[in-house]
C-alpha cells in the first residue's frame, strides 16, 4: 500500500476494548523503540479516553467507524448495511496512512480495516488471545501473513494452515517487571492494611464478571470464620458499594482491603498467596508471570464460552483448578480454600507450572514477528 520507507510504519486495529488497547499499546512502544512509526485505529465508546492514552506515549490514533455484532432482532436487520458502510470507509482511511503492515489486535470492530485491503496491497497479521479463537479472527485468518498465540489454540483447525507463533499476551512494564521482584514491599502491605503472616486471597472479577464473585465470597465469608485467623482478602470488586462486604469480612474476623480496583494490581499478584478469578486471556497472561496457585472461575455469558476453554486447557496442564459457576454454592466453594489452605505445596505446585505460559518479552517477539513478515514484503 506504501513504498518501503527506512521508517516503517505500522498500523494497529485494537479495537474499543482494554484488553485489545493495552496490549497494543505494549507492541505500539517496542516497535517505536526499533524506529518505526505506529498509527493506532480505534473505536467505540472508550475512544476518546484512548485517544488521549495514546497521544500521551506520543502514538498518532485515528477513530474509524465500526458496528458490533447484532444483539436483537432490530439491530440484526440493520447490521449488514452498517457493516459494510464500515468496510467501505475503511480502504480511505488507510490509503490517507501509507502503512507498511496491519496488525488485527482480534476485536470484531477491527474486522472492517483488516478487510478493507487485499493481501498483496498490505500483509496482515493477527494477534490471538484466548485458547479458543474469536470471531473476528477466524473470519479474518484466510487472510493473514501470519498469526501469533497469547495461548495455545485448543483447535489448531481454526489456524486454516496459516502459520503461527506462540509470542504470549503483551502486557504492561509495570506487570513485567513486577513479577521479577520476590514478594510485595512491607509498605505496601501495611498501606492496604494487611497483615504479615496471614495466607492472602486476592480475588477479582474483571468488568463483566464480578457480581457473582462478589455474591459468592460474601456468602462464603460466616463458613470462614474457624480459619479467620490465617487469612486475609484482596476484593477487588469493580464496584464503589462496598460496605456489605466490609461489614461481613468484619463480621468474620477476617482483614481485608475492599475498593473498585487497583491500578498497581502487580503489588496485589505479588502478596497473593491464591488468585480467585475469571479466565480471561489477560488475567491468566499475567498471572502466569507471578506464578500463583489459581482458582478460575469462567464466565459462563463470554462469546463462544472461550473462558471455559482457556481454563480447561490450563487444568488439564495443572496449572490451575476450576470453580464452575453453574450451580455454584458458598459451602462447596468453603471446601475448596480449605483443600487449599490444608494442601499448601499442592497448589504451590500448580503455580509453578502456571509459570509455563508466561511470555514476559511478548511484546518483543509479536515485534520480531511484524519485522520478520515485513522483510518478506521487502
Amino acid at each position: 500500500m506504501s513504498e518501503r520507507s527506512e521508517q516503517p510504519h505500522l498500523v494497529i486495529a485494537c479495537g474499543g476494548t482494554g484488553g485489545h488497547f493495552y496490549p497494543t499499546l505494549a507492541i505500539a512502544k517496542e516497535f517505536s523503540r526499533r524506529k518505526g512509526k505506529v498509527t493506532l485505529l480505534v473505536s467505540g465508546k472508550h475512544a476518546g479516553e484512548q485517544q488521549k492514552i495514546a497521544a500521551s506515549f506520543g502514538f498518532a490514533v485515528c477513530e474509524v467507524h465500526a458496528v458490533r455484532l447484532p444483539d436483537s432482532i432490530l439491530h440484526a436487520l440493520a447490521f449488514p448495511f452498517q457493516f459494510c458502510s464500515c468496510i467501505l470507509k475503511a480502504p480511505k482511511i488507510l490509503r490517507a496512512l501509507h502503512p507498511d503492515i496491519l496488525l488485527g489486535m482480534g476485536s470484531f470492530a477491527a474486522v472492517p480495516a483488516c478487510l478493507a485491503v487485499s493481501r498483496r496491497e498490505l500483509p496482515l497479521v493477527l494477534h490471538e488471545g484466548n485458547a479458543f479463537m474469536g470471531k473476528a479472527n477466524r473470519w479474518l485468518a484466510w487472510k493473514a501473513s501470519a498469526i501469533a498465540l497469547s495461548l495455545p489454540l485448543r483447535y489448531s483447525a481454526q489456524l486454516k494452515g496459516k502459520s503461527s507463533v506462540t509470542v504470549g499476551m503483551p502486557l504492561r512494564e509495570a506487570i513485567v517487571d513486577g513479577a521479577k521482584l520476590q514478594k510485595v514491599p512491607e509498605t505496601c502491605l501495611a498501606a492496604y492494611g494487611l497483615l504479615p503472616g496471614r495466607r492472602t486471597i486476592l480475588v477479582f472479577g474483571g468488568s463483566q464478571g464480578a457480581r457473582f464473585i462478589n455474591e459468592l465470597i460474601l456468602k462464603a465469608l460466616p463458613y470462614l470464620r474457624e480459619v479467620a485467623g490465617e487469612l486475609q482478602f484482596i476484593l477487588l470488586t469493580g464496584s464503589d458499594d462496598n460496605q456489605e462486604l466490609l461489614n461481613a469480612c468484619r463480621q468474620a474476623g477476617i482483614p481485608a482491603l475492599v475498593q473498585r480496583s487497583e491500578p498497581n494490581i502487580e503489588n496485589c499478584y505479588l502478596a497473593a498467596d491464591l488468585v480467585i478469578c475469571r479466565s480471561g486471556a489477560s488475567s491468566i497472561c499475567e498471572l502466569a508471570l507471578f506464578g500463583k496457585p489459581l482458582l478460575l472461575i469462567p464466565l459462563p455469558s463470554a462469546a463462544d464460552d472461550h473462558q471455559r476453554i482457556n481454563a480447561e486447557m490450563l487444568q488439564e496442564a495443572g496449572a490451575a483448578k476450576i470453580f464452575s459457576q453453574i450451580n455454584a454454592a458458598p459451602e462447596n466453594f468453603v471446601e475448596v480454600l480449605l483443600d487449599w489452605l490444608a494442601h499448601p505445596e499442592e497448589w504451590a505446585s500448580m503455580g509453578q507450572k502456571l509459570r509455563s505460559f508466561a511470555y514476559p518479552s511478548a511484546a518483543s517477539a509479536m515485534v520480531d514477528l511484524l519485522q520478520k513478515v515485513l522483510s518478506f514484503k521487502g
